[in-house]
């Protein structure tokens, strides 16, 4: 029963609680903070409010940043956090506070034999389970965890704001130089790529989509992604009548921030690139097949999804029971058309 994610919940909350025998209550004024992160690209940013709201509470308290190595050039400029790590050797000294938002069992270890106050992720979503709740956003449950430590400090629990991601003056140059570069003005950003093949949206439907876009609403087509995006961005550049461009493979996390910051809106499958569009405060069309979009959708006033979901939502999404007409399929240009229609910017820009 209690295997692979769900036995790490299961050990995060005993321990937790073995822990909480020791530190029942947080500190009142922690001098250094551990938060960790160990997850992808999307999750680091709905972490983001986190950040913020505890450098807010905490002003005077070191906190440092746990997370994996491909992530944390995108946090480097954050101004909540003084210290960022990506291997548990780097970690010296002793924390006051261990936030474990999304962690393994290195870090369970880690807790361990470092004891402090803590709270954890793993600790609600096995409560959830064992209790059949519906699990809430990611930006939402990140609030939660931390609850103790704003009521300790005597804060008050309103909603985070939308997460916001950071970015540097050279990232924006290097935006700015690449549309210059083509003399782009008016554009959209399109990701097509996605972690498992089951949620990347067909070619032939992101190049119809691209046509009506250049076409209708005058938007210059940039494809965005990692090297792992590249050929499938070419056969759809291949098929288009017209110039299209792609950054893919060539902009760091912080550069593409800076240019989706320019778009007048992005249209992805369920993503890093997506989130990070999000946390630009770009509009945001987010095409959603096996995942949760009550869990994981972009967040945000100005963000949308396109979901059909099907009796067998949600799938570990590595195979499909349907794979000649797969979630992901049901979703047609017609429908991204109609909310396109929705946006500021786009329609009236």
């Amino acid at each position: 029963m209690f295997r692979g994610e769900r036995g790490l919940f299961l050990a995060s909350w005993f321990f937790g609680g073995l822990l909480h025998l020791f530190f029942p209550r947080p500190p009142k004024t922690p001098r250094r903070i551990l938060l960790i992160r160990l997850d992808e690209i999307g999750d680091m940013v709905t972490t983001l409010p986190v950040f913020s709201r505890l450098n807010s509470v905490y002003p005077h308290a070191e906190i440092t940043l746990w997370c994996r190595p491909a992530v944390a050039p995108m946090m480097w400029p954050s101004s909540h956090i003084q210290c960022i790590v990506i291997d548990r050797r780097e970690l010296k000294g002793r924390y006051d506070v261990l936030v474990d938002l999304r962690g393994t069992y290195e870090s369970l270890y880690y807790a361990l034999s470092h004891p402090a106050y803590r709270v954890d992720r793993g600790s609600h979503r096995f409560i959830n389970r064992l209790m059949h709740r519906e699990q809430p956003h990611e930006v939402h449950i990140n609030q939660v965890i931390i609850a103790p430590l704003l009521r300790r400090a005597g804060q008050s629990l309103e909603p985070f704001q939308a997460p916001r991601l950071e970015v540097m003056t050279n990232n924006h140059e290097n935006a700015t130089l690449f549309l210059q570069r083509h003399a782009i003005e008016r554009f959209m950003v399109i990701h097509t790529g996605a972690r498992w093949v089951y949620r990347r949206w067909a070619i032939s439907k992101w190049a119809e989509l691209a046509v009506v876009m250049y076409q209708r609403y005058g938007c210059e087509i940039v494809f965005a992604g990692g090297s792992d995006d590249v050929a499938d961005i070419r056969k759809i550049m291949r098929i288009l009548p017209f110039e299209a461009y792609t950054c893919a493979g060539q902009a760091s996390l912080l550069d593409y921030a800076a240019l989706v910051s320019k778009a007048v809106c992005m249209i992805g499958n369920e993503s890093g690139p997506m989130h990070i569009a999000a946390a630009m405060d770009v509009p945001v069309i987010a095409l959603f097949g096996p995942g949760i979009p009550s869990v994981f959708a972009p967040y945000g006033p100005k963000s949308h999804f396109i979901h059909h979901k099907l009796p067998c939502n949600p799938c570990a999404q590595k195979f499909c029971v349907l794979p000649d007409n797969p979630c992901m399929n049901r979703i047609r240009v017609q429908d991204v058309l109609q909310l396109v229609q929705t946006i500021d910017g786009v329609v009236n820009g």
